[in-house]
């Protein structure tokens, strides 16, 4: 899905107790991890290291942020910003299905995009799943092609 970063861009609305900050620490992607793991069962948090990493090697490059009801992560999402495009991309987005429709998700879309509009990005990019996509869709966004998530095992080769 594609929006225009101008209609998204604005002051992240939250319920009352829920802040969004941005995450700096290596502390708060186990924080992460137990929101991915609350949501969809994964206990793999390997691919939180290589976030780890390339939010290390490049901080401008991708920023994260969470939101948070006290001590409890309740929203996690993080924008890239690839060069050499009007683009930024959006990824992550996962709420705690007790805090959803609150406007959560919303409000962090909202604060990567206002992110992305400081940075002289004019369009979002978001692969958005099921659930998100009714979302972007009352935001402005427009689907523009589809994926099939897949994983490829070839065949073993004996020899």
């Amino acid at each position: 899905m594609i929006g225009r970063v101008d209609a998204v861009a604005a002051e992240p609305s939250l319920p009352d107790g829920v802040v969004i900050r941005e995450v700096r620490e290596r502390g708060d992607y186990a924080r992460i991890a137990q929101l991915g793991e609350s949501i969809w069962g994964h206990k793999d948090h390997s691919w939180l290291d290589n976030l780890a990493e390339e939010r290390a090697a490049d901080p401008e490059g991708l920023r994260i942020f969470v939101a948070e009801a006290g001590d409890l992560t309740v929203c996690a999402g993080w924008v890239r910003f690839p060069s050499g495009t009007e683009f930024a991309t959006l990824w992550g987005g996962a709420t705690l299905p007790a805090w959803r429709r609150r406007g959560i998700y919303r409000a962090l879309v909202a604060q990567r995009a206002k992110l992305a509009a400081k940075r002289g990005r004019r369009y979002i990019e978001v692969d958005a799943s099921d659930e998100s996509r009714p979302i972007l869709e009352r935001l402005g966004f427009v689907a523009v092609t589809t994926t099939t998530p897949y994983v490829w095992s070839p065949p073993q080769v004996s020899g």
